[in-house]
Formats: structure tokens, C-alpha cells, sequence
């Protein structure tokens, strides 16, 4: 079967099809397993055609990821909605949907899958950039109201890997306290973000 043949907004409305498909199977059946047959199928196309969108399977999880980080941000402008800060409230929930809400590709990838990721794609795609992580947080800080002026960036992103690694390794820890174990996490993490009385 021939690749098909998109006009600019069609190819663009397959594009996010796949991504979504991906997602919904990576989520529900690993990446090892979403293949590409399954994800071309759940859209409705062809396996020839998924490589005119993306030059391997690991170059796509890659596009997932920049796709949930684009809905992240446009979620994040909506939460503004043309003011210059949200309140901390709205950062606290912000930051909790975002860091761990099921919409996120990062609950779904083993660390085995992460290996592969990253043997698979160029330096320039690397799944965790510091300098990067730095520009973000500091982006999405200078929009929050009540943030500690003492910030320490790098404490933030370590307890956010922390949380990142008990859900990669949630078979290791007790399955029962996991949620109220996340929950004091969070309040760690609002502690060193936020002013004590905000």
C-alpha cells in the first residue's frame, strides 16, 4: 500500500491522531508493545505512511512528549488567561495535574524504555535537559504568585524525580500508602516553592 498523500491540515489532524493513539496505547499496553501496525491501525492508516510523520518509533514517543509538554503550556496560558500570575492555589493545583495526572507519558515509561529512548535519539533529543528544566521552571515560577525568592531550583526538580521514581518503581513500595506517601511529597515540594505564608 502507497503512503498517503495529506494536505497541510489533514497531515497535521494525522499527526495528532497518532500521537494520541500512541499515548493510549503506550498507557495501556507499554511502549515495548505499542507498535507501530497498532498505532497506524487505531487511525485508520497505513505502517508505510506512519514513517512520512516520524522517522522511527522512538523519534515518535520523543513527539508524544513534546505534544503532552505543548498541551501542558497552552494549559498553563489558559490557567492565566491574560493575567500576569495565577494565585498559588492555582499554581499547586498547576503543578500537581501536570507532574503526575494520568496524562502523562512519563507514569507509562519504564526505566528500561527510557534507556531505549535515549540510545535511540540524537544528543539533541535528550528526554532531560537541566539548563532546559532551569528555563522552565523558571518560566512557569515568574508566573505564580507567592513563590519563595530563595527558590532552589534544583531541589524542586530532585523532588520531582523523587515522585517520578516511586511511581516507576511503585512495585517496591507499599501499594496502599503510595497516594498519602505522594501527597507529603507535594507538600514538601509546595514548602520549598512557596512563601510559608501562602
Amino acid at each position: 500500500m502507497s503512503p498517503k498523500i495529506f494536505a497541510l491540515q489533514e497531515r497535521e489532524e494525522a499527526r495528532v491522531k497518532m500521537l494520541e493513539a500512541g499515548f493510549a496505547l503506550i498507557k495501556e499496553q507499554g511502549m515495548t508493545h505499542a507498535s507501530v501496525e497498532k498505532v497506524t491501525k487505531a487511525v485508520g492508516l497505513g505502517k508505510s505512511t506512519f514513517y512520512n510523520f516520524f522517522l522511527s518509533k522512538e523519534m515518535f514517543v520523543y513527539e508524544i512528549i513534546k505534544y503532552q509538554r505543548d498541551q501542558s503550556k497552552q494549559f498553563f496560558m489558559d490557567i492565566l488567561d491574560g493575567r500576569e500570575k495565577m494565585t498559588s492555589s492555582e499554581g499547586k493545583d498547576f503543578l500537581k495535574k501536570i507532574i503526575f495526572s494520568g496524562d502523562s507519558i512519563y507514569q507509562y515509561l519504564t526505566a528500561e524504555d527510557e534507556a531505549k529512548l535515549k540510545a535511540a535519539l540524537p544528543p539533541e533529543y535528550c528526554l532531560v535537559d537541566p539548563q532546559a528544566e532551569a528555563m522552565i521552571m523558571t518560566g512557569l515560577f515568574e508566573h505564580m504568585e507567592g513563590v519563595r525568592p530563595d527558590i532552589d531550583l534544583k531541589l524542586v526538580a530532585n523532588l520531582i524525580k523523587i515522585m517520578a521514581l516511586s511511581l516507576f518503581h511503585q512495585d517496591s513500595l507499599h501499594a496502599d500508602a503510595l497516594p498519602r506517601t505522594l501527597e507529603g511529597i507535594y507538600g514538601l515540594l509546595f514548602s520549598y516553592i512557596f512563601a510559608e505564608n501562602v
